[in-house]
């Protein structure tokens, strides 16, 4: 098995690749086509803010230096084998297996780009070594070391995930768990990053939302129009994660606030 790296190394390799300077050491020139080597030198397109909605813990764009062009979402990839010249060759038949050397080498480089291009949780790491067919011991193995340096934290992710999605996309505590569950969060882990947000922080989110949900142009002095209103504002931030009794209480301070500032006898 390859040899371990020091912290340091890891964190240093990563920042290379983010500056698109570096392919992994793992990877030697000789394993590489030569013009895969130009483009895993070229600097990735910029992903934006990694904690933005659409950005985080998304796949990175390209997960291996020698992935071919144009290859991604929806496109079929060759299987690859090394010839007697230790070139790569696009072949029809099954990929011959990997030795546990280069098992643990290629999923060391797919979670470094993975990596690059955002957060990740373990779960979701996993699920992307398994699509690549990267034997599960090695798969671990590499985790468990990423894990040990820092570099995959689950409980780190999971504060920044809650951080983001809830004062980017003003989301309830219910929607952040059930978000933090499908990224494979422990429980325990999730209901620590959730304390981030209190009881508070969510009904003041909510009444920020249904103040910009709410229509301008509705006669709230009719009845009708004000329970058209409130049924919008409370699928809304039900829709965000907000328990209904939230919303209806929510509805009802915004619908009566705003018609108090229009002059409307209440």
């Amino acid at each position: 098995m390859a040899s371990q790296e020091t912290l340091e190394q890891l964190k240093q390799r990563l920042a290379d690749i983010q500056a698109g300077t570096a392919v992994p050491s793992d990877t030697t020139p000789a394993d590489v086509p030569p013009a895969s080597r130009a483009r895993s030198r070229r600097k990735p397109k910029d992903a934006g803010d990694t904690f933005q909605e659409g950005g985080f813990g998304e796949e990175a764009p390209a997960d291996e230096p020698w992935a071919e062009p144009g290859a991604g979402s929806g496109t079929k990839k060759k299987k690859r084998r090394r010839n007697s010249a230790g070139e790569a060759d696009s072949v029809s038949g099954p990929a011959p297996e990997l030795t546990p050397e280069e098992a643990y080498s290629e999923a060391k480089a797919i979670v470094l780009r993975q990596l690059t291009a955002s957060p990740k949780s373990r779960h979701q790491l996993e699920a992307k070594l398994a699509e690549r067919e990267i034997p599960a011991d090695a798969a671990a193995a590499v985790l468990d070391r990423f894990e040990e340096v820092q570099l995959v934290d689950d409980a780190e992710f999971a504060r920044l995930w809650v951080q983001s999605r809830s004062q980017g996309k003003s989301l309830a505590r219910g929607a952040l768990r059930r978000e933090l569950a499908e990224k494979g969060i422990a429980p325990d882990l999730a209901e620590d990053a959730l304390e981030q947000v209190s009881a508070d922080d969510e009904l003041e989110a909510a009444r920020t939302l249904a103040r910009k949900k709410l229509q301008s142009s509705a006669d709230l002095a009719d009845r009708t129009a004000r329970d058209k209103q409130t049924r919008r504002l409370v699928g809304m931030l039900a829709r965000k994660g907000y328990s209904p009794s939230l919303g209806f209480r929510v509805a009802g301070e915004i619908i009566s606030e705003a018609r108090e500032a229009r002059g409307d006898s209440v």
